[in-house]
């Protein structure tokens, strides 16, 4: 195969170019800092749950039944020692920071979901001393209640109040046992 001066400069100039383009296509496709593609980011998988409290109805408490019948919480009867993993309170109760000039009076005077909001950085996993509470891969974070000596740091430490102890015994509050979970 013979080639001419006029081919070599074809072939050489396309061939710097796409040297050239590589780094700017890297930057499109998402690089870590190092600039090699960051495999674990498309990969990995984080959970998230969207609550419409504007399709919530006055009064129902459904989802939090669902909630509570599947991870076996306990219904106490005594307010101050109750086990909440999601419950109903008032808007203005949950974000008090929110108080804006135009806001929305229909939201502001509904009561609101609250639950854990799984946190990218949660306190509670920093301040756990037992590293009871600890962050799955998926994002959720979760708990050895096997680990957990009672501090109630991780209840301290959760700015969402979302963190409850239960002090007594959930089974003879229970009317089911969920196995599944």
């Amino acid at each position: 195969m013979q080639i001419n001066r006029r081919k070599f400069v074809k072939v050489s100039g396309l061939w710097v170019l796409g040297l050239g383009a590589l780094p700017a296509l890297k930057a499109i496709a998402g690089t870590k800092a190092d600039g090699l593609a960051d495999s674990e980011a498309v990969s990995k998988v984080n959970w998230a749950l969207t609550i419409d409290i504007n399709k919530c109805q006055e009064g129902c408490t459904e989802c939090i039944s669902a909630c509570h019948d599947t991870h076996n919480v306990p219904q106490l009867d005594n307010v101050a020692k109750e086990v909440k993993w999601i419950w109903k309170e008032n808007c203005q109760n949950v974000f008090p920071q929110l108080e804006q000039k135009f806001g929305n009076e229909k939201i502001k005077n509904k009561s609101v979901i609250v639950l854990c909001n799984h946190c990218e950085k949660p306190s509670c996993i920093r301040v756990c001393p037992t590293k009871a509470t600890f962050k799955k891969d998926s994002g959720i974070v979760a708990m050895d209640y096997h680990r957990c000596i009672g501090c109630r740091y991780c209840m301290a430490a959760c700015p969402y109040g979302a963190r409850s102890f239960n002090f007594k015994d959930p089974r003879p509050y229970l009317t089911e046992y969920n196995l599944e979970f």
